[in-house]
């Protein structure tokens, strides 16, 4: 639910306190419309639906202050929709096989409502979004590169898109990490034009309940890494490679003070970690 009340980030939470503490890098499809935020009566969101995945791709949409019907129409305007409370699946032109499970208007993890279209489609389609109690907003998620929106998606104005921070990086409980770039590689010339920049692909924020994320970037694009099963050391790039940086530093504050929980630790990173115009 991107709002850090997954299971996952509720078995961190329970875990979290003096000594313990998680690092998580926050993900790698910050260049990606794999995010739309939705607010309004009768709603309408474009999606340009092109999966590498031969089992195809998910929407995955959460919405608070009511309920609503949803509709998922081709370019000639064939539509599958769903009552809230219900579920429906079928095809659609050229063989699209589409599934809408719009059952959760209570879901057990946080309240909200959710709904999930599971499709197996290329071309470009139609979210329609019909409010039926309440002036509910929607936030939805694609769970797939490949795919993306066409609208309703949030640019950050500088090359980047909103919203595409990932578990568990989300979770209050967790520091996230997003990556720098740190070094030049000759057969990537984008790694020497945006050297100091926050790297174009790491996932920006904020979480779906408006939170600051990711906390620190780190060096990570590039950084030099061991190769399995030689002697040499090659490039390599992303948040995950960010993520260690931090997770290092987040030890060696532990060390002198092994009583700080999650909340101190991040104090202290966001205190002496440096700012510059990126």
């Amino acid at each position: 639910p991107h709002d850090g009340t997954s299971m996952l980030e509720r078995a961190i939470a329970n875990l979290s306190g003096s000594g313990f503490v998680v690092v998580a890098a926050a993900g790698n499809e910050g260049d990606e419309k794999l995010y739309a935020k939705v607010s309004g009566i009768s709603s309408t969101v474009s999606v340009g639906l092109n999966s590498p995945d031969p089992e195809g791709d998910v929407i995955d949409g959460w919405y608070k202050n009511g309920t609503l019907r949803v509709e998922f129409c081709d370019s000639s305007n064939r539509c599958l929709s769903a009552e809230p409370g219900t579920s429906a699946s079928g095809n659609l032109s050229g063989g699209c096989r589409v599934e809408i499970n719009n059952t959760a208007t209570n879901h057990p993890l946080n309240g909200d409502g959710r709904f999930w279209v599971d499709f197996n489609c290329r071309g470009n389609f139609t979210i329609r979004l019909t409010p039926r109690s309440g002036t509910p907003k929607a936030d939805l998620y694609l769970v797939s590169g490949g795919s993306e929106f066409m609208d309703c998606f949030l640019n950050d104005g500088f090359g980047g898109f909103l919203g595409t921070v990932g578990e568990p990086a989300t979770s209050p409980y967790v520091i996230a990490v997003g990556t720098l770039t740190s070094r030049f590689v000759s057969d990537d010339p984008r790694s020497f034009i945006d050297l100091g920049k926050i790297a174009y692909f790491s996932s920006r924020g904020p979480t779906r309940d408006g939170r600051l994320k990711p906390e620190v970037v780190a060096p990570g694009y590039y950084v030099l890494g061991p190769e399995a099963g030689t002697s040499r050391y090659i490039p390599l790039p992303g948040t995950s490679m960010a993520s260690p940086v931090v997770a290092g530093l987040v030890a060696l504050i532990l060390e002198a003070n092994p009583n700080l929980d999650v909340n101190g630790v991040r104090g202290v990173l966001s205190s002496q970690a440096l700012s510059d115009g990126f």
